[in-house]
Order: structure tokens, then C-alpha cells, then sequence
């Protein structure tokens, strides 16, 4: 029975005292009754954490605390209707719970035990809801055994091995390729579906469960009470797919099971792994999912765990990237705790959106002193998000860290950096007083003269429905492979022709000369590899075969790179995969006659500039006030490594100050 009475939290008065739920013992169909205790965290009994997603913040339910009402969501509800237990309580912690919520001093103190509070608990409860979710549709009882079925099919790999790697996805493609011939078990035909139902969960974009899961002693995902495995076999899954590059199978399986008409569908080569399509739609439907969003959710984790004793806070913020959170300043706040090394910023929830990301970035530039944040800037939204509203006063030097995405070329910092356009000293820069101006030294040394056809405007062309809203692209992968396979090849094409002056069907009677081939190809891979090392010379001189293959798969109709047809070798997909990593920026040529790759809101006109200590150049645009507006980074072939500013030294005043704001 509910009472009547509604539930008023008494203020947490020790520093270190946190909250813990005493979930009371019952049945199902039995109202949810609990206890809030408050204890200090130096000396607290056993206990398990929730990592859960509130949902809709609409969608409320009624428990029992000491007495009183107190409203939670539903999904945190059902979670703990599946957690009790009939015959003794249970000791949890859950943040909606343990937190006062409306209380912003007591949230900033306890969002700062919190890597304590998980890394403490006994274990990590993983609730993604109940199995047969109305709204994310059901994930089905073979989700474990399929896990399982797949670990046991992939190999040992060592993903910092670059060129290993590659003989590696080479080797697997072909046992699974023999595999399939032979009517046995392989990753190309695994049944990926219940997979895709799990993943599909929004748990899995949510920002917060990185800290929650990377923290954790022992991590168990339920969904239901019918469902239980290992948080470890999942991840080990997906990083192993992502790395190994089987992400395309399986993307190809789910997309022959929603979309049965496309052309393909009835080759024999991948089995439907559920007999009913409709079965299948209602298990994915209103869901945007990708195998691409749920690899990035594991690689973050992944990348968390083993260097977030080496990792500044900017490498977890751009690891971290695809992720959500229902406050904007958690895209911060959700990582200070899992990062020991370099500079970070206090948790302040009555602080502006444009405070925090500019306390962040200024952090990182002066005590981090360092300009690896200017490559995530600037605000994207201009781009990705035109209808968003920009976040007020924020400098175009500033991050708006609500929508950053992975085409970013600056490393991190617990790998060898690759580029050194701004020279090997560390970079020169001051900020005003009204935080409102950033000023570097360097040089402005071109500008952008032309460049290709945006690959959005070309989906635009070939899809008007989604002109309305250029951002839905982000979401919406194209069904027909043909359209897609003929849309690349005419933005390789358009690319070719305006580096070369004629189209690639006309290169046997005008070859470009092998150096520029060479600078064409580092620029459109920007001369790195899927790790962000510096591409291998093998990889640029591989690069005339692939363009070569995909315009010869297009003509002979060959529109999937999983197809029996296709001749492209792992090697050659690497290749690719590198292309397309980046490909939402621009090819272009500069005023003088280099090649290159900008972002994507650049213009004609734009400046190509290098600042002292950056790794890579940037694209700015004068304000017609003296000072410039930061548009983003950028590969500029022959000046990423520190030809632009060679032989200038500091005292003679051969370096510029380019004031940014």
C-alpha cells in the first residue's frame, strides 16, 4: 500500500556519507517497498550498484521509502521489481534513488564519490529493461548462447599490431568464406539478430555507464529476470567484431532481414535468422540502430580500462563521443572521475552550458598547455545539427561537446602522435580576461581555392526527403547498397577530377605523376590508418588498386563488399576504411596547389593557418574585426609536419598572433 504521505529527503551532512537503498524482500505482483539509509562510505556493508537508463522522466511509478511516496520511472521501477528478492532484502544503490536530485550542492558532492561508490559495490546490476519492451522491442532468450557461439569463433588478435591486424582479418575472412562453403558455422552467417535486439537498449548510448562499468569489480547485464550474462563476454564481443572488421557481415545480415526486397536478398549466402521478417521489424522497430554506435560504446569502454590512468580528460571526452546524457554537462561531468592524469574541472550544475565547455577548453589549453581541443571545435551543430539551438556566448575556440564526431585527426595523448604541423615546441597562446579571445602564435600560409562535393549533399540529391533535416543522415543508413556503392564512386570521382582536371575514367590517357597520386591518396586517407598511426607507405601505394576495384565492382554491379563477387582484398577494405572514416570533410586545393582535407562548414576563401605546438593546421575565416572565427582542423598534404613554420624562431618575431574568438 502506498502512502499518502510524500518522501522528503534529509540532507547527507558528513563529506564522505552516501546513501544505500534496503530494498525490502517480496514478490512480483507485490508494491515495491524499500528503506533509504545514510552510511559513511570509508566503512559501508555489502552492496550491488544499478547501471540503469532513466527513460521517460514522464513515466512514473510509486514505492514505498521509509514510509512515504517516493516517484521513480519506470525503468528504474521494473528494475527493481526483477532485483528483489522473496525471502530477504537487498542492499542496492541507484543514483535517482541515493541522490537527491533537486538538491545541485548535494549532486556535485556525490557525483565526485561516485567512482568510489561503483568501484566499492560487490557488483554492477546492468538493467536494460524487461525482455518483451513495448518500446524497444524483444530481445530474445538466445542473446547469451549467441555471445558464446561467436567468442568461440574468433581468434587471437593484437589490435596494436597495425600490420598483424591486417594478415589477421585476412585469415578470418577466408575461414569463414571456407567455412560457409562447407555448410559450417562462421561470423559472415552468425546469427546476429539477437544481438541487434540487445544492443538496440538505450543503455548502451548512455554516458554515464562508461564510469559505471570501467569502474567496476564484477558487471552482470539482465534484462528481465530471464536473461543474465557476463558484461565481459559482451564487450569482448563487440571489440573483437569492430577490430576485425566483421561489423560490415553483420550490419548486412540485420539489413537483409528489415529491408527483404533489396537486391541481394535472395543469393543464399546469408541466412534469415528469424523465418518471420515481420518478427524481426518488431523486435528493431523505433530504434536507430547500428552495429557502428555499439562497437563505439565497447571501444570506449575498452579504451577507458586500460588507459585511464595514462588518459587526459579530453581523450575520454572524444573516446566517449557517440554517447548521451540528459543534462549537456554531463558529456564532462560523466568522466571527471575516470581520469587521473592532466588537467580537469570541477562538477558545477548551476553553471551555463557555455561555462562548462569553456572551462573545459580553457583547462586543457593553458594548465594542459596543449591544443588538441581546438580539434574538436568548433561548434558542429552549424553543420550536423542546423536547427539546434547554439549554445549562448560560446567562443568558435570552445567545443560545444553535445555533438563532436569521430573524423577527428588529433590523437590522444597515450598514443605516438602522428602529426607535427606546429613544430615539436609546445604551443604559445593567452587568453583574455573576459574569456573570450583566444590568441596563438603561428601563420596563416594558404587559403582553400576549391573543393569537392559534400558526401551529405550527395545522400541529399539521391534522398530529398531528407532535406528538411540534413542531420537525419547521421541516422539513416541508406538500404539500397547499389545506391550507396554508385554515390561513393561519384564522390571518389568528383574528388579525382578536381585534384587531376579530368574525371578517373580518363586516367589512362592522363595519369597523374606518381607524387601526386601519392599526396591524392595521404590526403584522402589523411595519411593515417583506423588507429590513427601514421599510414604505411604500402597503404598509400595500395591506394590506386582500391579506387580501381570499387569503380570495377560498380560496373560489374557488384554492390556488397561481403559479396562472393567482389575481388577486394582485406587490405584493400582497410584501405577503404580509412576513407571513409573521414568521409563527411572535404577534398580540396588550396590557392597554392596543394591537396588537402576541411571540414565540411569550410568556404572558399577560407585560410589554411598552423599554430606553434598544434598537430595538425586549422581552417579560419576572418571576422572583419582583426580576429578570425575557428572553422577546424585539417589535413593540408607537405605541412603536417612542420614545413610551414621550419626555421621560424620566436624572438625575431617571424611568427604571428592570430587572435580567435
Amino acid at each position: 500500500m502506498v502512502s499518502d504521505s510524500t518522501y522528503t529527503y534529509t540532507a547527507i551532512a558528513a563529506p564522505r556519507n552516501i546513501r544505500l537503498i534496503h530494498l525490502h524482500p517480496g514478490n512480483e505482483s507485490d508494491p515495491v517497498s524499500l528503506s533509504l539509509a545514510t552510511v559513511a562510505l570509508d566503512s559501508v556493508p555489502d552492496y550491488e550498484a544499478i547501471s540503469y537508463c532513466w527513460g521517460n522522466a514522464a513515466d512514473q511509478r510509486q514505492v514505498t521509502c521509509n514510509g512515504a511516496t517516493l516517484s521513480i520511472t519506470n525503468s528504474l521501477f521494473t528494475g527493481l521489481v526483477a532485483f528483489r528478492q522473496p525471502d530477504r532484502p537487498r542492499i542496492l544503490w541507484a543514483d535517482a534513488i541515493c541522490i537527491n536530485q533537486n538538491d545541485l550542492v548535494e549532486k556535485r558532492d556525490q557525483v565526485l564519490l561516485m567512482p568510489e561508490i561503483y568501484s566499492q559495490a560487490k557488483c554492477v546490476l546492468v538493467w536494460l529493461g524487461i525482455s518483451d519492451d513495448p518500446v524497444h522491442g524483444r530481445v530474445p532468450p538466445s542473446v547469451a548462447g549467441s555471445i558464446q557461439e561467436a567468442l568461440q569463433m574468433i581468434p587471437e588478435f593484437n589490435p596494436e599490431d597495425a600490420s598483424g591486424m591486417v594478415a589477421t582479418i585476412q585469415a578470418l575472412h577466408q575461414d569463414s568464406q571456407r567455412l560457409r562453403e562447407q555448410g559450417k558455422p562462421n561470423l559472415l552467417d552468425h546469427d546476429w539478430l539477437p544481438l541487434a535486439s540487445l544492443l538496440s537498449r538505450p543503455w548502451f548510448r548512455r554516458k554515464w555507464m562508461i564510469q559505471e562499468i570501467s569502474l567496476a569489480k564484477e558487471v552482470l547485464v539482465h534484462v528481465g529476470k530471464e536473461i543474465q550474462f557476463p558484461w565481459l563476454d559482451l564487450a569482448q564481443l563487440m571489440f573483437s567484431i569492430g577490430v576485425l572488421n566483421m561489423d560490415r557481415a553483420a550490419d548486412l545480415q540485420i539489413e537483409k532481414v528489415l529491408n527483404p526486397t533489396h537486391q541481394g536478398e535472395q543469393d543464399g549466402t546469408l541466412r534469415e535468422p528469424i523465418s518471420d521478417g515481420r518478427e524481426a521489424k518488431t523486435i528493431l522497430k523505433g530504434t536507430s540502430f547500428t552495429f557502428s554506435a555499439a562497437l563505439q560504446c565497447a571501444a570506449a569502454i575498452y579504451m577507458v580500462q586500460l588507459f585511464r590512468h595514462a588518459g587526459t580528460l579530453l581523450d575520454g571526452v572524444v573516446v566517449a563521443q557517440l554517447f548521451e546524457c540528459t543534462d549537456p554537462r554531463d558529456h564532462v561531468y560523466s568522466l571527471l572521475s575516470l581520469i587521473s592524469t592532466g588537467p580537469t574541472i570541477q562538477p558545477d550544475y548551476e553553471a551555463s552550458l557555455s561555462d562548462v565547455f569553456r572551462r573545459f577548453a580553457k583547462a586543457m589549453l593553458v594548465e594542459g598547455q596543449s591544443l588538441k581541443v581546438l580539434g574538436l571545435a568548433p561548434n558542429k551543430h552549424v553543420f550536423y545539427k542546423p536547427d539546434a539551438k547554439e549554445v549562448e556566448g560560446l567562443p568558435s575556440w570552445a567545443p560545444d561537446l553535445r555533438d563532436i564526431h569521430s573524423n577527428i585527426l588529433t590523437g590522444s595523448t597515450v598514443r605516438p602522435q602522428a602529426f607535427f604541423a606546429g613544430g615539436k615546441n609546445k604551443p604559445i597562446l593567452d587568453i583574455s580576461a573576459d574569456e573570450r579571445i583566444l590568441s596563438c602564435s603561428g601563420r596563416i600560409i594558404d587559403t582553400v581555392k576549391a573543393f569537392s562535393t559534400s558526401m551529405v549533399d550527395m545522400v541529399l540529391d539521391d534522398m530529398p526527403e531528407l532535406r528538411a533535416n540534413p542531420a537525419i543522415f547521421l541516422q539513416t543508413d541508406d538500404p539500397l547498397l547499389e545506391r550507396r556503392q554508385r554515390r561513393f564512386a561519384r564522390w571518389l570521382d568528383g574528388c579525382y577530377s578536381l585534384a587531376f582536371g579530368h574525371h578517373y575514367a580518363a586516367r589512362d590517357v592522363s595519369d597523374p605523376q606518381d607524387d601526386l597520386m601519392a599526396s591524392f591518396a595521404r590526403s584522402m586517407m589523411h595519411d593515417v590508418d583506423a588507429m590513427r598511426n601514421r599510414a604505411d607507405p604500402e597503404s598509400i601505394a595500395m591506394f590506386p588498386k582500391y579506387m580501381e576495384q570499387i569503380f570495377d565492382d560498380v560496373e560489374k554491379g557488384n554492390f556488397g563488399l561481403e559479396d562472393k563477387s567482389s575481388k577486394m582484398s582485406p587490405a584493400l577494405r582497410n584501405v577503404g576504411e580509412n576513407v571513409r572514416n573521414f568521409a563527411m570533410s572535404l577534398f580540396c586545393v588550396t590557392g597554392n596547389g596543394r591537396f588537402g582535407r576541411i571540414p565540411p562548414t569550410s568556404r572558399a576563401g577560407d585560410l589554411v593557418c598552423v599554430f606553434v605546438g598544434a598537430e595538425t593546421p586549422f581552417i579560419i575565416r576572418p571576422t572583419g574585426r582583426e580576429t578570425y572565427t575557428m572553422i577546424g582542423e585539417c589535413y593540408i598534404d607537405g605541412i603536417m609536419d612542420g614545413e610551414a613554420i621550419e626555421g621560424s624562431s620566436l624572438p625575431d618575431g617571424s611568427l604571428d598572433t592570430i587572435e580567435l574568438e
